[in-house]
């Protein structure tokens, strides 16, 4: 059967919408639209963006690699970066639209009326970033030391059992958790430090242990970690305060650190701190 010209070009005119929302997802993000839009006129290297979005090395290097996968950002050679010519158009594009859109309007209306509100009611210092997620039910290797450096001690067990096997190839599909195993006690140096690698549900060894983990709700907020001891004990900090200045009961499991950008050169990583709460207490103004 013959298609017709009109039939073809309505074929072609149709999208995923999938494939879209993963797109825009991969620009969705005010440090990667910085390095888009400084990207406009040419080539810059590594350490000019650096200056750009002010990232360590290990955050800047997370947000570039996002962008070369997608096609927006093309690598040239080693540690220099251009805008792909798909790239220009799409931001380009995006960017003409939110600018004859009503929708700019409302963002600098709503921007506005907020300023003013934090003015009248006290608060205007920065806004935690938080999210709501659901844990679905998932099955991990464990690997946990009791020392005086256990975080680190874990990870060289995970690592040196995990890397080999390419399991840091993606850590969307196989996500990395810690958490303290056991809480440190005053007066002693000594405490426990556990992390969880996602594997396969069917997934068996007799190498590492196994375990199989129940579903949960979690506030979640993000921490870019330039120093551990301050970093990461003031972003808990913050949370669990947002936590009970919302009413929201925590739920029985321990927290948990998901491990977002690794540190490699030991400069800075990225973790999401994950909570659990229960859900049904969560106020209808938040979901």
């Amino acid at each position: 059967m013959m298609t017709s010209s009109d039939d073809f070009e309505i074929e072609t005119t149709k999208i995923s919408l999938d494939d879209l929302a993963e797109v825009l997802s991969a620009i969705a993000n005010k440090s990667r639209l910085q390095l888009i839009e400084s990207l406009l006129e040419g080539t810059n290297e590594f350490s000019e963006l650096k200056e750009v979005v002010k990232l360590s090395k290990t955050a800047l290097a997370h947000h570039l690699e996002k962008l070369v996968s997608y096609g927006i950002l093309v690598n040239t050679s080693r540690g220099k970066y251009k805008l792909s010519e798909d790239g220009k158009v799409l931001f380009l594009a995006l960017k003409e639209a939110y600018v004859k859109s009503q929708v700019k309007r409302k963002m600098e209306a709503k921007r506005k009326a907020d300023h003013i509100q934090r003015v009248y009611s006290g608060r205007f210092e920065k806004e935690l970033e938080v999210q709501f997620i659901r844990l679905l039910p998932m099955r991990v290797v464990s690997f946990q030391t009791i020392s005086e450096s256990p975080e680190n001690d874990a990870w060289m067990k995970l690592r040196d059992w995990a890397e080999p096997k390419g399991y840091f190839d993606d850590l969307e599909k196989n996500p990395i958790y810690g958490f303290n195993n056991p809480n440190p006690t005053p007066g002693k140096k000594e405490y426990g430090y556990e992390f969880w690698l996602v594997v396969s549900s069917d997934f068996e060894s007799d190498e590492v242990i196994v375990k199989d983990i129940p579903e949960s709700f979690n506030v979640v907020t993000r921490c870019n970690v330039e120093d551990p001891m301050r970093d990461i004990p003031e972003a808990w900090k913050k949370t669990i305060e947002w936590i009970k200045k919302n009413k929201i009961k925590f739920a029985d499991r321990c927290g948990l650190e998901k491990v977002i950008v690794p540190s490699h050169s030991g400069e800075g990583f990225i973790l999401d701190i994950y909570i659990s709460v229960e859900e049904d207490s969560i106020p209808k103004n938040l979901k």
